[in-house]
């Protein structure tokens, strides 16, 4: 099968798994885009691919799909779950567990080889990978923090010792800004740089 055909067919598995248990759709597509767009344009920076840039976008379409089993914190770890354990054809089981610590860590506790024995599991070249997708599903997700679609758009200065975020608004989203620097630490480590935003 054509690799081509083979993505769509499991991101037509996502995405009908996503209308099954995502209780904010329209939060989660424009977590979806940002975290592309954040993708496409640190592509200097990590040099991923087509491949890898699918596996951001499952893991952000399922990241808040744990929220259809609890009122309380704790989302993110049910999400993880539960992408471990529904039916995703054609995911390998290396990128079931790629997407799965992707939405484990969208919030809350960074990856860490000492306590989480599934990232533990990993070898160095896709723990680093769990960790680049994360941080950049994490600041998507923190900049849509208020589920309203403030930031419509975003492209990112890259220069030697900062990243700029250019965010297209048109309201103020200093709230989605204090939300995003509460979360950037995983991807300040991965690029080395300063994270700066520009409403």
């Amino acid at each position: 099968m054509p690799q081509a055909v083979a993505y769509n067919k499991t991101m037509n598995a996502v995405e009908e798994i996503s209308k099954t248990y995502d209780v904010d759709p329209e939060h989660t597509q424009k977590v979806v885009q940002l975290a592309l767009a954040i993708f496409d344009e640190l592509v200097p920076l990590h040099h991923y691919g087509a491949p890898e840039r699918h596996l951001l976008a499952m893991a952000s379409r399922m990241h808040d799909i744990g929220w259809s089993k609890t009122v309380f914190q704790g989302h993110h770890k049910i999400s993880a779950d539960m992408i471990m354990k529904l039916e995703i054809p054609g995911l390998s089981d290396k990128d079931r567990i790629i997407c799965s610590l992707i939405a484990r860590y969208h919030t809350k506790a960074l990856p860490n080889p000492s306590r989480h024995r599934k990232f533990a599991s990993l070898n160095a070249k896709n723990r680093s990978l769990v960790e680049w997708l994360a941080g950049m599903l994490r600041i998507a997700d923190a900049l849509d923090s208020s589920h309203t679609g403030i930031v419509k758009n975003l492209n990112i200065i890259i220069s030697d010792k900062s990243l700029s975020f250019q965010l297209e608004t048109e309201v103020d989203c200093w709230d989605e800004v204090r939300r995003a620097r509460i979360k950037q630490d995983l991807l300040v480590t991965k690029t080395g740089k300063v994270i700066m935003y520009q409403c």
